[in-house]
């Protein structure tokens, strides 16, 4: 939902996964070509935004980058593992998904990604614990809409695109179809699965990893709007980037 929120934004391009593999700088331009394809006009806005859900590559020129700027999304360990085994078994039919095992050994590798990427980039990336964006949803829009910079402020509501809810660009579930950001039920109404205790504890561990140094290096959604316009005065941001996902989710823009 968050994705579809800032790509509804005028001065953001860009809604969904593109499966980019950034190997070099000039892949944003790739990024910027498909994203036209994607909406099916030409690009209007400031900042590109890709939603990267995996661990593919990213360049050292991207990531160091004063034009690029992301949004991290972290989730909690259980729901989220509860939520990969559910997509990939209800929505997005995939043995591999499917497996409890599996889902945890995605989550902390990507979780620990995060954490990489929050030393990383610093103070250009927002950090936000997903759960805020459906329980603290003013306050989060507010913060993302002064971290990027914008002119307008992110509304709850969204618009709807060629691609909203099919599998392999995003959420595949009924939820996204709303067209508002808003709290749901979803999560407590989808069958649950068994994780075994040592699974959590490894996904734990790295949740804390990673809630540390997200609220360590980068502009963790508790810091106040001024200490945020004092960091943004010192040049930090051009481009954005973010994240969201099932699981754990980070966007990318550059532009």
């Amino acid at each position: 939902m968050l994705s579809h929120v800032l790509g509804s934004h005028p001065e953001i391009d860009g809604y969904c996964e593109t499966h980019i593999r950034y190997r070099f700088g000039f892949d944003v331009h790739r990024l910027a070509w498909r994203v036209r394809r994607l909406i099916g006009k030409p690009l209007r806005g400031r900042f590109v935004l890709d939603k990267i859900l995996h661990n593919y590559s990213l360049s050292a020129s991207i990531l160091d980058s004063p034009k690029t700027s992301a949004v991290l999304l972290l989730r909690q360990p259980v729901e989220a593992i509860q939520s990969i085994v559910h997509m990939g078994t209800h929505l997005d039919a995939n043995e591999r998904n499917a497996n409890v095992v599996n889902a945890a050994a995605h989550y902390v590798q990507r979780v620990r990604e995060l954490t990489r990427l929050a030393k990383r980039l610093r103070a250009r990336a927002a950090f936000v614990e997903s759960d805020s964006v459906l329980r603290r949803t003013d306050e989060t829009l507010g913060f993302l809409s002064d971290f990027l910079g914008l002119a307008s402020p992110l509304e709850r509501r969204y618009q709807k695109f060629a691609k909203t809810g099919e599998p392999g660009y995003g959420d595949p579930s009924l939820t996204i179809h709303s067209g508002e950001l808003r709290a749901h039920s979803a999560s407590a109404a989808r069958p649950r699965c068994s994780i075994p205790s040592a699974l959590i504890a490894r996904a734990v561990e790295a949740h804390a990893e990673c809630l540390k140094a997200g609220n360590r290096y980068c502009v963790p959604l508790s810091v106040s709007a001024e200490t945020r316009m004092v960091g943004r005065s010192v040049g930090m941001r051009s481009a954005a980037s973010m994240e969201a996902a099932p699981h754990v989710s980070a966007y990318w823009s550059r532009y």
